[in-house]
């Protein structure tokens, strides 16, 4: 579909809406004006909004969409659980406390520990807040719910880098969270005093306020969809598959990443805990013990500082999701994540419906910024330490492997072997051809193998039970905020991240008026919010969801481009067989 058709679509948008109950919605949300607070067209004569929930009475602001004539309701730090400082530290959220009297809901809460940048710490321990907007409830409906989790690798960023006023435009509510990033949410010493996992802890715990007091703000408490991109993207699918939270969402939207990345989980905790002990105490050797008593007591600047040094071998992040091995005892932290998530995929018989999807090129801009496409010599360096940048997702962890009843498994040497063979036998030969090779392998094992990968198994283990929606992103236009391209050629797809320019505000976008980038941005938009409110995501084009394909590594997909259309073939590209195989060599020699 040409650009032009769809924005002749767009136009006709009331006519092609499939999904009944949303459209609806759709219909009597702008019929009544958008919300449940008198005459909003003219916010200037009306009171402040106020919700009232479970801890007590809020009060918020009344805010602009840009090029539209009606505002929304805005609630902005709005406490979701007890601050995790003293001895709270590192522990699962505790509820929030009761307030008298009317809250300030005007101003965002702190983003949680990180640093800037520029290399400044910034944040507080205490910063477990949300963000709600909200137009009402249209004629008493409530409406459907997106809670998005921000991304960037479980260290920066909080719910308030992401502008709703898109959004706003559409019948649905949206929240944004922050939760502890760094060790303050991710650090594992499988204990009582450091249990783990304490950001996903809090994610569940942001979902729980959000079910019990959404409808005070015109949504839904049964229609909530979790959605995140990269890291975000692994903790909303993480919430999708934990016991403990979902029965709290309905559906998911991933955009690249899931909790299956190799970046997305790993089994080192204590080693990563290890590390920072000798950070922290300047010695090389320590006990957790130690450790434990040395995160309790010192400054949260002092912790932070003591992080950046921290690495795991391969492409997997320090701080990230881990297993709580511990027997529960009474009284003490309930263990949360207990298996590997690919186990977690495979006995999960009734998965929740997601959207998943990835961009056409995503590491173009780290490929760039890293200094790969500069120094030939780097990527040959990397090549011959391959182990450096291997995705440890290829091979099962040891709850997949006792759940398939693996008697022997290959070597990790095996898999090095056959990588190299398949993409740089001939390392060096031909720079520029090493260095395309190198990008493409680099794309693979950071994003694409894995979302293949998932669409194949949620087929397989789902049996049709729900629904898969896949996407890729490849467009390249005004709004795209990667400024790496190959030099001196033409512009070849998204990277990481650029499909979040056309969903939320930063300023600049513009619904008509930028030709391509506008016409993507009605699309983005349209398609995101018409998931969130019907479960298909097609106001303008039918999507198809993914079935099983006897071809390895073909998914159906629909391709947003400057066209847009369905194809089926690997969405990661032509090496996705080839890693598709190398994992299931990993699991071949099983009784199930």
């Amino acid at each position: 579909m040409t650009p032009r058709q769809l924005k002749k679509r767009a136009l006709m948008v009331g006519a092609v809406l499939g999904g009944v109950i949303f459209a609806a919605a759709f219909a009597a949300y702008f019929a009544f004006g958008g919300s449940s607070y008198e005459d909003s067209t003219s916010p200037r004569t009306l009171s402040p909004p106020e919700a009232k929930v479970t801890e007590g009475t809020l009060r918020g602001k009344w805010a602009n969409i840009p090029d539209y004539s009606v505002q929304y309701a805005a609630f902005r730090g709005i406490p979701y659980a007890q601050p995790p400082v003293g001895m709270l530290r590192f522990k699962a959220p505790l509820p929030p406390a009761m307030w008298s009297g009317v809250r300030d809901a005007t101003k965002e809460g702190s983003a949680c520990m990180q640093v800037s940048d520029f290399a400044e710490i910034i944040g507080s321990e205490d910063c477990l807040y949300l963000n709600v907007y909200s137009r009402g409830r249209p004629n008493g409906v409530l409406l459907p719910v997106y809670v998005f989790i921000h991304g960037d690798v479980n260290r920066s960023g909080s719910g308030t880098d992401f502008g709703p006023e898109l959004f706003m435009r559409r019948p649905i509510v949206v929240v944004t969270i922050n939760y502890r990033l760094n060790a303050f949410g991710f650090l594992n010493l499988d204990n009582d005093v450091v249990p783990g996992n304490a950001g996903i802890k809090d994610q569940i715990a942001a979902l729980r306020w959000i079910h019990a007091n959404i409808d005070k703000f015109g949504g839904d408490p049964s229609a909530i969809t979790i959605g995140g991109q990269s890291t975000g993207a692994a903790s909303a699918h993480w919430l999708t598959l934990l016991p403990e939270s979902r029965g709290l969402v309905k559906r998911a939207i991933l955009e690249s990443g899931s909790a299956l990345h190799s970046w997305a989980y790993h089994e080192d905790n204590i080693a990563v805990a290890l590390q920072l002990g000798s950070n922290l105490s300047k010695h090389k050797d320590v006990s957790l013990e130690e450790v434990a008593r040395l995160v309790m007591e010192r400054p949260a600047a002092e912790i932070l500082s003591a992080t950046d040094s921290i690495e795991l071998n391969g492409i997997q992040l320090p701080f990230s999701a881990s297993p709580e091995r511990r027997a529960p005892q009474e009284g003490g932290q309930v263990p949360l994540i207990t298996q590997d998530p690919e186990k977690y995929i495979l006995t999960d018989r009734s998965p929740v419906p997601i959207l998943l999807g990835m961009n056409s090129r995503e590491w173009l801009f780290n490929f760039q910024y890293l200094g790969y496409a500069r120094s030939p010599q780097l990527i040959r360096n990397k090549i011959n330490n391959l182990v450096s940048i291997f995705p440890k997702s290829v091979m099962p962890g040891s709850d997949t492997a006792a759940y398939l009843n693996l008697t022997s498994t290959h070597s990790l040497e095996h898999a090095l072997d056959l990588v190299h063979q398949h993409f740089f036998k001939d390392n060096g030969a031909d720079p520029n051809k090493t260095s395309s090779v190198f990008q493409s392998f680099l794309d693979d094992v950071y994003v694409g193998t894995d979302v293949n990968r998932l669409a194949e198994l949620r087929v397989r283990v789902g049996q049709g039970r729900t629904q898969t929606y896949v996407y890729r992103f490849g467009v390249c236009a005004k709004y795209n905020t990667s400024p790496f391209q190959n030099p001196g050629q033409v512009a070849e797809g998204a990277s990481n991240g650029d499909e979040l320019q056309y969903l939320w505000y930063r300023g600049n976008q513009k619904f008509e008026g930028d030709g391509l980038a506008s016409t993507t941005l009605n699309y983005m938009v349209e398609t995101w919010s018409f998931y969130v409110g019907s479960g298909i995501p097609q106001p303008f084009t039918k999507w198809v969801p993914n079935e099983f394909r006897s071809k390895p590594g073909d998914v159906i997909y629909m391709n947003i481009g400057e066209n847009v259309d369905v194809k089926e073939d690997p969405i990661a590209g032509q090496n996705a067989p080839f890693w598709l195989d190398l994992c299931q060599q990993y699991r071949d020699n099983s009784s199930t």
